[in-house]
């Protein structure tokens, strides 16, 4: 049922999605933003731009790869809400947006967006 769901909305909105076990990142993401290990939760492509979310097994998990994404992109924001933080950053390409949620369980949410820049 997930493939075919996934085909309906891929047809009706010309966006590329992959959800659930075996998704993927979307292909054309960007080779220099890192990402964690492990399959995503929800890959979603649309006009050159990336929506990708992980499911971690801490938040120590997500702020590692926030690490990367800082030695790499220059910070433009960064949040904290508590259990949920932001960060914008912006590289010679792309905006990334992250945000990483802490869940009660002790895991966390690592939600990307990015998008190209225009020229």
């Amino acid at each position: 049922i997930n493939n075919t769901v996934e085909d309906v909305v891929e047809g009706a909105t010309g966006v590329d999605i992959d959800a659930g076990a075996g998704a993927s990142v979307p292909d054309g993401f960007p080779a220099d933003i890192p990402l964690p290990s492990g399959s995503p939760l929800v890959a979603l492509a649309v006009d050159g731009g990336y929506t990708v979310t992980y499911t971690l097994p801490s938040a120590a998990d997500g702020e590692a790869v926030i690490e990367q994404l800082k030695s790499r992109y220059t910070t433009d924001s960064e949040s904290d809400f508590g259990g949920m933080k932001i960060w914008s950053f912006t590289g010679t390409d792309y905006t990334v947006g992250v945000t990483l949620l802490e869940q009660e369980d002790g895991t966390a949410q690592l939600l990307y967006v990015v998008a190209p820049l225009t020229q």
